[in-house]
């Protein structure tokens, strides 16, 4: 009687156990669609977890907006269709498991959505180390998008990737010294160039969809070399530009000199510099300019023409603020034949003296219409120069539309302060699309303070102007805009923004 109450007992605790086991298992969660994110082609979709989806439609009310297949295991997707602004739709998603149903919000405008993430990592031990998540040195990285949907990061470790349009990595190569500086897929989408700061300097070519390197072409070998760790001063790939059958590559190298100034010594930079065309396919060298020898000033950024018949850049820094004569002068615009690198004319931008500018770089500041009709440049002081250069390229003579200052320097209880002027986009109607930077003091206040106490009023903003030079909007971006791109057709503009090194907030960064 006794052993059947123990076993009756025993079989009981085991039934009790199950059944505790059982309830903690909790039930699998509901795949369902979390999120529905307007996109400029059409929507983002999220679930709550993966599914393989068959197929998904799209509603406005009754109607059928659309209807398309999918059939992979996805977590997140893109679904292009035409929305209308104001209106919401239901999304009908189904998967092997069943149908989802959600309805959107109105839609109003175009946002980010997030469909993939991928950590890229640090470089060796052999290049300078910088921590994005702190305040450490300018870190080089860059992405473009290709005709074909893939997706180029050039990235601070070492390494080329390249991505298909669902965040997918397709192939990625590694540099073996210095960092990646640039990447930029050419019209069609077939290869890929990226450009490197190190001890070589190299220009790469790849089959965008494998990553077989075609060629590559080590600018050091006219720049010279350098030894140091640190990737802001070897050679340097600053700029590539893709138009038909050439490539278009900006390079250059800063070294560390000093000058006699009374009894002391003052460290400055002195730039060289070099521009390329060579042959997309083969990588054969069309032309170099200058012919011989090199630049004394950096060509940070060139923009050549959809019909590849004009090339221009702006020099960048070496005058250590005018007080070095320059073969070719820093604030200078240069309008170049594209097709022999021959040199038309050259624009002289007089520095703003009263406030102790000796020179004015224009280095990034500097863009031409995709029909070769205007030229805008904008000198590190704050002012927009818009040129008509129909007819007049093949004469050498620049006609001017209008100087406008944007930002130029002001001053506050005796100091004076500018805003840095930024990058420039030019349409064929002669409309400008101009970024403003960060507050500085003037060259003639230095020694007054270490950092301005106040911002300039056009500080961190983009501005667009007509072609008459009349500001038709601002945009204040309340941080400094870093690497802005346009979308090809003009419409869109990305703006991404870095951390504000003076007033060291993170704020509006990213």
């Amino acid at each position: 009687m006794v052993f059947k109450s123990l076993r009756f007992l025993r079989l009981f605790g085991e039934l009790l156990l199950l059944i505790f086991s059982l309830c903690a298992c909790p039930a699998r969660e509901k795949i369902a669609i979390e999120k529905i994110v307007p996109t400029r082609m059409g929507a983002g979709i999220k679930l709550t977890r993966p599914a393989t989806v068959e197929s998904i439609s799209i509603r406005c009310g009754k109607r059928l907006v659309s209807q398309q297949k999918v059939d992979e295991r996805v977590n997140t997707f893109l679904v292009d269709f035409n929305w209308e602004e104001g209106k919401s739709y239901t999304f009908n998603v189904k998967t092997h498991g069943g149908m989802l149903s959600r309805e959107s919000s109105p839609f109003e405008v175009p946002r980010p959505f997030e469909l993939g993430e991928d950590r890229l990592g640090s470089p060796c031990e052999e290049v300078e180390a910088a921590k994005i998540d702190e305040w450490s040195k300018k870190l080089y990285e860059e992405v473009d998008v290709s005709a074909r949907k893939k997706i180029g990061v050039g990235s601070f470790d070492q390494t080329v990737r390249v991505y298909d349009q669902k965040g997918r990595l397709l192939w990625k190569h590694k540099i073996p010294t210095g960092v990646v500086r640039c990447v930029k897929f050419s019209p069609t989408g077939d290869f890929l160039f990226a450009g490197e700061a190190s001890p070589d300097g190299n220009i790469y070519s790849f089959w965008a969809a494998t990553g077989k390197l075609c060629w590559k072409y080590a600018t050091a070998k006219d720049l010279g070399t350098s030894k140091t760790t640190y990737y802001g001063h070897q050679p340097k790939v600053c700029s590539i530009a893709i138009v038909g059958k050439r490539v278009y590559v900006g390079a250059t190298m800063t070294t560390e000199d000093y000058l006699a100034d009374g009894n002391r010594k003052v460290k400055y930079w002195p730039k060289k510099g070099i521009l390329y065309a060579f042959e997309v396919k083969t990588g054969k060298l069309l032309w170099r300019f200058p012919a011989t020898g090199l630049l004394d000033t950096a060509p940070l950024r060139v923009s050549v023409d959809a019909n590849g018949q004009y090339l221009v850049f702006g020099g960048w820094g070496g005058s250590a603020n005018g007080r070095v004569r320059q073969r070719y002068p820093e604030n200078t615009l240069y309008l170049l034949n594209a097709a022999n690198g021959q040199l038309l004319w050259s624009y002289f931008v007089p520095p703003a003296g009263k406030y102790g500018f000796g020179s004015a770089s224009i280095g990034s500041g500097c863009n031409i219409s995709p029909n070769g009709k205007y030229v805008a440049c904008c000198s590190m002081d704050g002012r927009l120069f818009l040129f008509d250069i129909r007819g007049c390229a093949e004469k050498k003579i620049p006609r001017l539309i209008y100087e406008k200052a944007v930002s130029m320097p002001l001053s506050v209880s005796g100091i004076p302060i500018y805003a840095y002027g930024g990058k420039v986009f030019v349409d064929d109607e002669g409309g400008v699309l101009l970024t403003i930077g960060r507050t500085y003091i003037a060259p003639a206040g230095k020694g007054l303070a270490k950092a301005p106490d106040v911002k300039h009023p056009r500080e961190n903003s983009l501005i667009k102007l007509d072609r008459d030079g009349t500001i038709s909007w601002i945009w204040p971006a309340r941080g400094p805009i870093e690497t802005p791109c346009l979308s090809r057709d003009g419409r869109y503009l990305v703006v991404s923004m870095c951390h504000n090194y003076i007033t060291r907030s993170k704020d509006m960064a990213g």
